[in-house]
């Protein structure tokens, strides 16, 4: 098993999972749901996954063929799609996602144990960066191809049959691959589950435990607007399936151009650095979606605003390795999962609560307010200082420190875009393709 399985698997699962999951929202809103109903399908998709991952995370780490989670979760996942293509209401569609969120739980423990175990911590970066350069191609192609469809002949069963059959060949490369060893906890399964829900495990490792309530409270920021995003396009602004797919290939492309100079950069400069610089562009999309006059304006910052989950979202992922312990990362990262993402269950219900009573601006104006208001846990977050932004304001003294953010904001998209420029990323993306492609 090597990087060449995680770039196979993750092309044709993004690829599967993009022809329908950018169209949920609109899938449930065909189906006769409210807002706050959409929040729900996309918060207790959130819930499920996240309560089962210390469940499956404690299995795995009991377990030396971990990747059999990998290959068994995600077909499971991939044969669900079926009978949610024929559902008659939303609280259908809301029943099978939430029982294809359990086995999808299954999946993202092992994935993760794995991979952090085949990639040495010095090109954790840009390893994770050349895999989802594999994903956001896939998701580039699904998007299109599922928009395309949807939107000429609507939500018919062949895009779900679609999403099964390149589900299903997403795990080829991992039963044809052999597992590294890792190590093994051998515990009863009584044990297993007593130990699998005692969050409190997390406050033992304080790097760690900062990350989580960081990451938390920037997933209920951005979890309380974004299920309204696609409902705001179609309703609000009179936009059609196509426009959500254009919006997702425009955010898949700007990905690939971005993921191996933010790799690069997150290596160089320090994870905490390029997150604190990834955050001023991701805190600003929901006042776009407000200000927006037309779709167009959507599409350009679409673009922006991917570029930048890009890096804050590699930087995240090594940070999380960094700090993690690699004899307990199964069961940690579950437990850091569950902490994080209970406000992504929280988030979509408030957000389609107030939405229904107030508007969809309103949650649109709350989201940004949040977003900005994260970047002082991000701050809090320790790694020995790398890259330090030059100044630029002199020795005046602005409120906030706001000084040094936009300082770090700019050095930080200036030397991406250097990267950018001078890796030729077209040109790499090409020959990385050959390579794998076409063995020598």
């Amino acid at each position: 098993m090597n990087e060449r399985t995680y770039y196979y698997s993750s092309f044709l699962a993004s690829l599967a999972s993009n022809l329908i999951s950018p169209f949920l929202s609109i899938y449930a809103l065909f189906l006769g749901a409210t807002k706050t109903l959409i929040g729900l399908l996309s918060g207790l998709q959130q819930l499920i996954n996240i309560f089962f991952q210390p469940f499956w995370g404690r299995i795995t780490e009991s377990t030396r063929r971990k990747k059999r989670f990998i290959i068994i979760g995600k077909i499971i996942w991939a044969i669900l799609w079926i009978p949610i293509a024929f559902v008659k209401d939303p609280y259908q569609l809301i029943v099978l996602i939430s029982i294809q969120s359990i086995f999808s739980a299954a999946v993202t423990p092992a994935w993760i144990s794995l991979l952090i175990r085949i990639i040495p911590r010095y090109k954790r970066g840009r390893a994770r960066g050349n895999i989802n350069i594999f994903s956001q191609t896939g998701a580039f192609i699904g998007s299109l191809i599922g928009g395309f469809l949807l939107n000429k002949y609507g939500f018919i069963p062949f895009v779900f049959y679609m999403a099964c059959l390149f589900g299903i060949l997403s795990r080829i490369p991992f039963i044809v691959s052999s597992e590294p060893k890792t190590p093994v906890s051998k515990r009863s399964v009584k044990k297993i589950l007593k130990e699998s829900y005692n969050i409190l495990q997390i406050f033992k490792y304080k790097k760690l435990l900062r990350l989580a309530i960081a990451i938390s409270f920037l997933n209920f920021a951005c979890s309380i607007a974004s299920p309204l995003f696609s409902v705001y396009i179609i309703e609000g602004m009179g936009g059609s399936k196509m426009d959500l797919a254009i919006i997702s290939a425009i955010g898949s492309i700007s990905a690939i151009l971005f993921f191996r100079p933010w790799g690069t950069l997150v290596d160089y400069l320090g994870r905490r650095t390029v997150m604190l610089g990834c955050i001023i562009p991701i805190s600003f999309l929901p006042f776009v979606y407000f200000v927006a006059p037309n779709i167009l304006l959507i599409y350009l910052y679409s673009f922006i605003v991917n570029m930048s989950w890009a890096g804050f979202n590699l930087a995240s992922f090594a940070y999380l390795a960094d700090v993690i312990p690699k004899e307990k990362s199964p069961s940690l990262l579950s437990i850091y999962n569950l902490f994080t993402g209970f406000s992504s269950f929280i988030a979509p219900l408030v957000g389609g609560i107030i939405a229904d009573f107030f508007g969809i601006k309103v949650v649109f104006i709350l989201s940004t307010i949040l977003r900005l208001s994260s970047m002082p846990f991000l701050e809090k977050l320790s790694e020995k200082r790398g890259y330090v932004p030059t100044g630029i304001f002199g020795s005046a003294v602005i409120p906030f420190d706001i000084s040094y953010r936009i300082e770090n904001f700019l050095s930080v998209y200036s030397l991406v875009f250097q990267e950018v420029k001078k890796s030729k990323v077209i040109t790499n993306f090409r020959r990385l393709l050959q390579r794998i492609f076409v063995p020598t």
